[in-house]
């Protein structure tokens, strides 16, 4: 794949192990064009959820989820897997919310040193993360936009944390755009297909109109991503405790999972994209 793909470092950033797969077709074009790859999780996803019990306990849930992270990464042949120090911060109103070691309750001068250390060693010419509202609003995906850009714009100034590593200016920065309403849009259709085990429920559904009602974002580019279902796929079924053998994903259609693992977008936020340009098809 060209249009910019070839000769990079490239840093992604995200708060736990499956957020990684609104990137994961555009990981692997880079990988495959020699590029260098690092996926960075601030957390190990120990407030997530358990598919089924004989695969993890609420204990051992943290390691568990590291190890199917770096599982679904070898399906890209993706080895440089890292993780901070932090707890999953679980959702908004949970006891998990409170406890201090929890990401989103770091402060920045705690969490933009940890991240910027690690792009700093990295030296990426491109950066990932996610979008201002982390998709559907969990505090943890917040926490790694702002702190992932707060690390972004500071890495070239030599005076900003020292401690952290040498200087180093990063080219850009993008966000995915348009990635939460694509899985919504393909939940409400396998329900209406009668492919749910259960229907969706009347908050997640309030929630999902919301989602969708909410204007586009913008898009600088669009990465044709294809080629990459297979692997894409097969990535997202190592995530098993979230996702069960069983589940939603091992049951969506080949129509379905076309649309939804076929295309990849983002927004360019550093530099900052022109307004009304047209998307680009790469990172040229």
């Amino acid at each position: 794949m060209a249009n910019g793909f070839e000769g990079k470092r490239v840093l992604a950033v995200y708060g736990h192990p499956d957020d990684e797969g609104q990137a994961t077709g555009t990981m692997a074009a880079f990988l495959d064009a020699g590029s260098e790859v690092t996926l960075l999780c601030t957390t190990r996803g120990e407030a997530g959820e358990i598919s089924d019990p004989a695969l993890s306990t609420p204990d051992t849930l943290g390691y568990t989820r590291e190890l199917e992270l770096r599982a679904a990464m070898a399906q890209l042949g993706l080895a440089d897997v890292r993780f901070l120090p932090f707890r999953d911060s679980g959702m908004d109103g949970t006891d998990d919310n409170e406890r201090p070691e929890a990401w989103h309750q770091q402060t920045p001068e705690v969490a933009v040193p940890a991240v910027l250390e690690v792009m700093r060693d990295v030296r990426p010419h491109v950066v990932f993360t996610w979008q201002e509202d982390g998709g559907y609003g969990h505090p943890d995906h917040i926490a790694a936009h702002r702190h992932t850009l707060a690390a972004f714009d500071i890495c070239g100034d030599a005076e900003a944390y020292p401690e952290s590593g040498a200087a180093w200016e990063p080219e850009r920065l993008y966000w995915g755009a348009r990635m939460m309403s694509r899985f919504v849009t393909a939940r409400l259709e396998m329900e209406k297909r009668g492919l749910l085990d259960e229907p969706i429920d009347d908050e997640t559904r309030a929630r999902f109109e919301e989602m969708l009602a909410r204007p586009a974002p913008p898009v600088s580019v669009v990465v044709d991503t294809s080629e990459y279902v297979a692997p894409k796929r097969a990535a997202a079924a190592m995530h098993r405790t979230q996702f069960g053998e069983g589940g939603m994903w091992s049951k969506m259609p080949e129509d379905l999972m076309a649309q939804m693992y076929g295309e990849e977008r983002f927004y360019q936020a550093r530099p900052e994209w022109s307004e009304g340009a047209e998307p680009a098809e790469g990172f040229a």
